[in-house]
């Protein structure tokens, strides 16, 4: 797809665009490649030539869903800084539920679902791979 550069709190980044769909873009950030789930928030209009790609991504938590619990999974490897969400909270989607820094970056993490938090398995400093299940929703 194309080569960036994207600016992140003042910083520089190459980004190499490998593919990109309506749900997600495999990227590549310093030599390693991640695959970046997205959601379109509210109708933009397309410019005919603009790129797709034009700001850097919004971390959107892996989610997969199984009977009534929703599991909100690490998007890549990294440190998690904050968890701004309890055990028992009520939730909306696209609610920040916590914050991780990977790649020297901070990435706000959403949740993908609305309901209430059954279970939160991270805390502060905790160290996740790409995958590690980090919240549990129920309806």
């Amino acid at each position: 797809m194309g080569e960036y550069i994207f600016t992140i709190n003042g910083k520089d980044y190459k980004v190499n665009v490998n593919t990109i769909d309506q749900t997600a873009a495999n990227v590549e950030i310093n030599g390693k490649t991640f695959v970046v789930n997205m959601k379109q928030v509210g109708a933009v209009p397309e410019k005919k030539d603009a790129k797709k790609v034009q700001q850097a991504p919004v971390q959107e938590a892996k989610r997969v869903e199984s009977g009534s619990v929703k599991k909100i999974f690490a998007p890549l490897p990294g440190v998690v800084l904050n968890v701004m969400v309890k055990e028992g909270q009520e939730i909306k989607e696209g609610q920040d539920v916590m914050i991780m820094e990977a790649m020297k970056m901070e990435n706000s993490i959403h949740s993908p679902y609305t309901g209430k938090i059954v279970k939160v398995n991270v805390k502060r400093d905790d160290t996740v791979s790409e995958g590690d299940v980090l919240i549990e929703i129920g309806d």
